[in-house]
């Protein structure tokens, strides 16, 4: 007896255990205008900071599987009011799940909140290169001084937290370290991916590992 491999192709959505979110509001009362919906990627990631769209306006698209469309909701990201936004590009996910009313007050009334993340105004400089000047500094006449071993920090913030650029602020911080990883909060980064560490997952294949080379010169 062959037990043939099987393969799986694409990548697993861990979220994906609810419904689209014009799915839920065509089935709900006046389109579900005043009620909330939540997903299930903020409920796994931050269980503890409540996360949450109130619908303010729906315009569906009535496409075949109610996956386009506008909705404005005023959402509440991990504890922290981010005031009215339009939802068009996230409505193809089945990870959307309404509130029910019983458990309203559960999301309403908890009061914590995701904490701001800090960052130093500068960062130093790496030390072949405080070395290196150093040397022109003497070389040229100037006065070195320790300001000199630090430069500005350009914060880039990347797209998925945009939305709470707000709350990414830099201050004047008492700072003696060599590394700028060494001066950062690491825990507070790591808090902006939650409990859950982004994944992808490309393929899974029963049986032992094997290497299959791309490119290979046939036997003759």
């Amino acid at each position: 007896m062959t037990v043939d491999k099987i393969r799986f192709i694409g990548n697993y959505d861990f979220n994906a255990n609810g419904k689209f979110l014009l799915e839920i509001l065509c089935q709900l009362r006046g389109m579900g205008i005043g009620r909330y919906v939540t997903k299930n990627e903020w409920i796994q990631k931050w269980p503890n900071q409540p996360s949450y769209l109130k619908i303010i306006k729906v315009r569906p698209a009535m496409d075949r599987w109610l996956q386009e469309g506008k909705v404005w909701g005023e959402w509440i990201f991990r504890g922290k009011n981010l005031g009215i936004y339009e939802f068009s590009h996230d409505l193809n996910r089945s990870d959307w799940q309404v509130i029910h009313k019983h458990d309203e007050a559960k999301y309403l009334k908890n009061k914590n909140s995701m904490k701001d993340v800090v960052f130093s105004e500068t960062f130093p400089l790496p030390p072949l290169q405080i070395y290196l000047m150093k040397k022109l500094a003497s070389k040229g006449g100037t006065k070195w001084t320790d300001t000199m071993e630090r430069a500005p920090l350009d914060l880039s913030i990347d797209p998925q937290f945009e939305m709470i650029r707000k709350f990414i602020k830099q201050e004047p911080l008492p700072l003696n370290a060599q590394s700028i990883y060494d001066e950062v909060d690491k825990e507070a980064l790591l808090d902006l991916y939650g409990d859950k560490l982004p994944v992808k997952v490309e393929a899974w294949m029963t049986g032992p590992a094997e290497v299959i080379p791309r490119f290979h010169t046939p036997k003759e």
